[in-house]
């Protein structure tokens, strides 16, 4: 469950949930930097993410991309487990910068909280959007269930019911 969100909190997005964003409604992100807190993508991360035209279109929509350090980069890919490299440069600015990690990716989270990362699942701050009453609640299951049509594999039906109810859809 997420924490109710009161202070604006600073938020880095992985991969899979950018694109879940951005392929069901980028709008979304913005919504999420207004009412929620500043968020943060990767560098590394923007060369995943066809659908926005680049760096350009991830600022255009209020994120804020990141520069690993060189040390990261290394660390990063030396690194050996279930994760990424891109998933280790997320864990390791999460780290370093005390960002909430945004993934739902089991092997990043279990990391990050193995490392005491603060993490959140991409449909929690759907969640907060309908809390803060930025999102009505069909608003959100509709944008979940998008998410869910082009990534059914991390968001499941199973997910996604318990997402509507959560939120009152």
């Amino acid at each position: 469950m997420p924490e109710k969100i009161g202070v604006r909190k600073l938020l880095l997005l992985d991969a899979c949930v950018l694109i879940d964003f951005i392929k069901a409604d980028p709008s979304v992100l913005t919504m999420i930097v207004e009412n929620l807190g500043q968020v943060y993508v990767a560098s590394p991360i923007v060369s995943e993410v066809h659908d926005v035209e680049g760096e350009a279109g991830l600022v255009a929509l209020g994120l804020e991309v990141l520069e690993p350090e060189l040390e990261e980069l290394f660390r990063a890919q030396e690194m050996v487990g279930t994760t990424s490299f891109e998933d280790n440069i997320c864990l390791l600015l999460a780290k370093r910068f005390g960002f909430i990690c945004v993934t739902n990716d089991v092997n990043l989270r279990k990391y990050c909280v193995k490392e005491s990362v603060s993490v959140l699942w991409g449909l929690d701050l759907l969640a907060e959007l309908v809390a803060s009453t930025a999102l009505l609640p069909s608003e959100a299951y509709q944008i979940a269930y998008k998410i869910h049509t082009t990534n059914p594999k991390h968001i499941t039906p199973r997910i996604l019911n318990r997402f509507k109810e959560k939120v009152g859809a």
